[in-house]
């Protein structure tokens, strides 16, 4: 048997691998914001597990390059896919924002600790931006609201800028957007004070780097060979140990090719040819994929509304992670707490992101003539 191949073109197929994938790397985010004195806070790969919010980026981009560059060709055409890209990302961005009001308007009438409400980050001015969502376009001095939905922000000038780039050089947008992605990376590298631990300050850059070289990678990958059988599983087994050692050793500059390892991965698992590939197309992965945004959107919600209980529960002796006196304890307490924010994410995507979506679709379908 050959153990090279093309990819078969596939017009509109679903990458399930990468979908997975996005799960996975959406628990790792969690895992690095939870603010428990686990045995695995320490170490080294879940403390620089903020780097995985890069993996999404890329994947967007090559998905989005997949779905709709050769689809845009008119400016209804681009108002279209806008519309659907907000319709996406804003329903559950509002739902969470709505939260942080809501509690923020808890703390005005009960006073339950002693944070200003409306204040810092939390500020009036920042619910406008949040709903524009334009909070990482550099307007604000930290994060706001679900710091989260910064990644919204930045992902939102990615549509913009991909759809202009589309419509005005359809042949030649990929180069383009290979030459903002270089620009976007070095300015990161040059000006962000943490590199790729930047967020409302260097958001678009970081976002843009990743997302145009995910494009970049679409256009070429069907025309890559690809092994196949043993020799994908274990082409497929290293770029996981490769991400994996890299997040785990990676720190200051070099963090910043954290992108470009992104960009293996999602080529070797586009092409899902070996074992982990099939692995990942199990459907509880395939499903903890589609849940993924409503993971990473509700999440910081809950483990703000779970410090302030901790705070009055003298549940953080230290000041900074909740700390029940045996690490085992705390592990126990870390994996309660994340299957409760499954379920309200579960909850969540099922009553607000899916509707909104099919809802937007019915409304940019494209009428029969």
């Amino acid at each position: 048997m050959n153990a090279l191949s093309k990819p078969a073109p596939v017009a509109h197929r679903r990458f399930e691998a990468l979908d997975s994938l996005r799960g996975v790397c959406a628990i790792l985010v969690v895992m690095f914001h939870m603010p428990v004195a686990s045995h695995w806070r320490s170490w080294d790969f879940i403390q620089h597990a903020y780097l995985f919010v890069d993996y999404f980026f890329v994947l967007s981009g090559f998905v989005i390059a997949h779905a709709y560059a050769a689809r845009l060709k008119t400016a209804a055409d681009a108002g279209r896919f806008m519309v659907r890209r907000f319709g996406r990302i804003w329903p559950m961005h509002v739902l969470m924002l709505a939260a942080y009001v809501g509690l923020e308007l808890a703390r005005l009438a009960f006073h339950f600790d002693s944070a200003a409400p409306f204040t810092g980050d939390r500020s009036v001015w920042a619910i406008f931006t949040n709903l524009a969502l334009i909070q990482a376009w550099h307007v604000h001095p930290h994060l706001t609201w679900n710091g989260p939905s910064w990644t919204l922000s930045a992902e939102w000038a990615c549509y913009l800028i991909f759809a202009g780039l589309v419509l005005a050089a359809p042949k030649r947008f990929r180069w383009i957007g290979l030459v903002l992605a270089i620009i976007g990376g070095v300015l990161v590298v040059s000006y962000a004070r943490r590199w790729m631990n930047t967020t409302y300050d260097f958001a678009v850059p970081r976002a843009v780097y990743g997302f145009f070289l995910g494009c970049l990678l679409q256009g070429l990958w069907m025309n890559i060979p690809r092994l196949k059988g043993l020799a994908a599983t274990g082409l497929e087994i290293a770029a996981v140990v490769a991400v994996c050692l890299f997040v785990a050793w990676a720190e200051g500059p070099v963090t910043v090719a954290v992108t470009l390892v992104f960009v293996v991965l999602v080529w070797v698992f586009a092409g899902e040819e070996g074992r982990v590939s099939r692995l990942l197309d199990h459907p509880a992965l395939v499903t903890l994929g589609r849940w993924s945004f409503s993971i990473y959107m509700v999440h910081m919600f809950i483990l703000t509304v779970m410090l302030i209980i901790a705070r009055k529960l003298d549940w953080m002796p230290g000041g900074r992670r909740v700390d029940f006196g045996s690490v085992w304890l705390n592990d126990l307490f870390a994996l309660g707490l994340f299957g409760f924010i499954v379920v309200i994410a579960v909850v969540a995507h099922n009553r607000v992101e899916r509707p909104a979506q099919r809802l937007i679709d019915r409304w940019t379908k494209p009428k029969a003539a």
